[in-house]
């Protein structure tokens, strides 16, 4: 044994000390538990004795137990190296490669986090070493750094933060925790949160502010007007002579526009390049040898009839072309010349130039519109981008300077038992040590707590059905030795009543956290006792006297409402 080592390594071969104290029989790794033992050992009677030589007592104080399993790795300390077999001899837990081992890990593979082991396969990392973010779901499973915690060997742990306590069972998925998976967490765990904060925060209601901004929308439809050629006509004159007149050929197109980021109100424009996002016509409309001012007139109705949600322009086809038929959902559509349009807008050539500038001038969606020849067509006779309305919901939290606590338990079946209490009508729960001292079991919850707590009451569903019996008491009409009117004359009725009633066990009792013993608070006894005098009110009107109520219904509704 070297005289420069301070930590020895061993594996633990026992754990079952009869004394239990912690104490593990275990053998060093560069040793044989057979070269250990003293000459006639006898299994049987010497094993937990003084003769036995591998018996480590914890380093831990008996008052922190954590006894590692069978072949776990463990850290050996000697009083004197050179006594090595005696009792003096202590053992601490040894490392683990991840947390997801912390159910068992082989002592070979904690090797791997010492100089020991380097020829080991390593750890995939947890946190990030760089951002220190935690991969994958798995923040929050593990104890944080400057954070203490007692953990236990599956998905239960103690975490003591600086000012709050956090006990927790089921806090991952324990089968996603095997071999270098990432751990997920449990979102229905069972845990106690025991938390204090050095302000107290109030929320006060919602604050609703209407407000006005420029927000970019997709633009649904696009039309496209084009001249494609002027020339003269000629004709007679009443005189016998000659006259000229300028016509005109051209098109305009409907067309649908795909939803991307290039077709944002914000986006388009009379130049925007729109052909890889416009779908094939959807609607054309040619016309031939037509005056300028019938030309301009046949775009204005085209563009008006979409601004309308319907083109009926007359000699030519209706679109949509059902007659009960209109265009839906067109808002905002943008109308402008074509490419072949535009470009001769900028040409040197005053003839193209001013076929096409001429007609700019005069296309608009309405007469009185300043803008013309391209535009944006927000909703109906509505020209350019508009400020939207909205409602914005402000959340308001305040701050008082006083520091506050808060209690939280969870889990999917709450039970609050008293071991002086039951519930007259079932047996009761006797919480007896040999069955429930370490911890019940599941069974034990299924069999015997289960059928023997009755459900907590919803205290403000419970206050809603007593104040809706209150209303149709004090509003409820009847003749003489006849039931009430079903409807009270404010319009409570007793299907209202019954209804809520047919629903009790789920709207007012809450079946996932139950008690053994009664709870009712101050203002449903008062509640419950304002019930009762109005029935007594009501059963003294129907038989005209003036004696209490009878003593038996007053027992049937003390059994409904058991008050402790």
């Amino acid at each position: 044994m070297s005289e420069l080592k301070v930590i020895f390594q061993g594996y633990v071969i026992n754990n079952q000390d009869p004394l239990m104290l912690g104490r593990i029989r275990a053998v060093p790794i560069e040793e044989t538990e057979s070269a250990l033992l003293p000459d006639n050992w006898n299994p049987e009677k010497d094993i937990w004795t003084e003769r036995d030589p591998l018996i480590y007592l914890p380093l831990l104080p008996y008052y922190l137990s954590q006894v590692p399993k069978e072949n776990e790795y463990i850290h050996i300390f000697y009083y004197n190296t050179s006594q090595v077999v005696d009792n003096t001899k202590f053992y601490i837990q040894g490392p683990i490669t991840r947390p997801q081992n912390n159910g068992f890990e082989n002592w070979h593979n904690s090797e791997s986090m010492l100089a020991s082991g380097t020829f080991l396969k390593q750890a995939n990392n947890i946190k990030d070493p760089l951002s220190f973010e935690i991969k994958g779901q798995a923040n929050g499973i593990y104890p944080e750094p400057g954070d203490n915690s007692l953990l236990g060997r599956g998905t239960a742990d103690v975490i003591v933060k600086e000012d709050e306590i956090l006990i927790r069972a089921g806090k991952n998925i324990k089968t996603q925790t095997a071999g270098f998976n990432l751990p997920n967490p449990r979102q229905n765990r069972s845990f106690l949160q025991l938390s204090s904060f050095s302000l107290e925060r109030k929320k006060l209601d919602d604050l609703k502010k209407t407000l006005f901004s420029s927000k970019s929308q997709l633009v649904k439809k696009l039309i496209e007007w084009e001249i494609t050629n002027e020339f003269q006509t000629t004709g007679p004159t009443p005189n016998g002579g000659v006259t000229a007149t300028t016509v005109y050929n051209g098109n305009i197109k409907l067309y649908s526009l795909l939803p991307k980021d290039q077709t944002k109100s914000t986006e388009i424009n009379m130049n925007t390049p729109l052909d890889a996002y416009k779908s094939g016509p959807e609607y054309t409309l040619e016309f031939t040898s037509k005056t300028k001012d019938d030309s301009i007139k046949l775009i204005n109705q085209f563009i008006g009839g979409v601004n309308k949600g319907k083109i009926t322009i007359e000699g030519y086809t209706q679109y949509p072309f059902e007659n009960d038929t209109k265009l839906e959902k067109q808002f905002p559509f943008y109308f402008r010349p074509t490419y072949n349009n535009i470009s001769k807008l900028s040409s040197t050539a005053a003839t193209e130039y001013n076929m096409v500038n001429d007609f700019f001038k005069k296309v608009k969606l309405l007469p009185s519109d300043r803008q013309f020849g391209s535009a944006l067509v927000w909703a109906q006779n509505v020209i350019g981008q508009q400020l939207v309305k909205e409602t914005i919901t402000l959340k308001q939290i305040v701050y008082n300077q006083k520091p506050v606590t808060y209690g939280t338990m969870a889990g999917d079946f709450l039970y609050l038992l008293s071991h002086k209490t039951d519930i007259p009508s079932k047996s009761k729960i006797n919480l007896l040590p040999r069955d429930t001292l370490y911890g019940i079991t599941q069974d034990y919850f299924v069999n015997n707590v289960l059928p023997n707590t009755d459900p907590m009451v919803r205290g403000n569903e419970l206050m809603k059905l007593l104040k809706l019996i209150v209303k149709f008491l004090r509003s409820h009409v009847h003749n003489p030795n006849e039931a009430p009117i079903p409807i009270g004359t404010d319009g409570t009725s007793i299907d209202n009543i019954q209804k809520i009633l047919d629903d009790a066990d789920n709207s007012i009792l809450n079946q996932n956290i139950r008690i053994n013993w009664y709870l009712l608070n101050k203002s449903e006894c008062q509640l419950i006792t304002l019930i009762l005098i109005e029935i007594t009110q009501s059963f003294t009107k129907i038989m005209q006297i003036q004696e209490e109520i009878p003593l038996c219904n007053y027992f049937m509704v003390m059994e409904v409402f058991p008050i402790p």
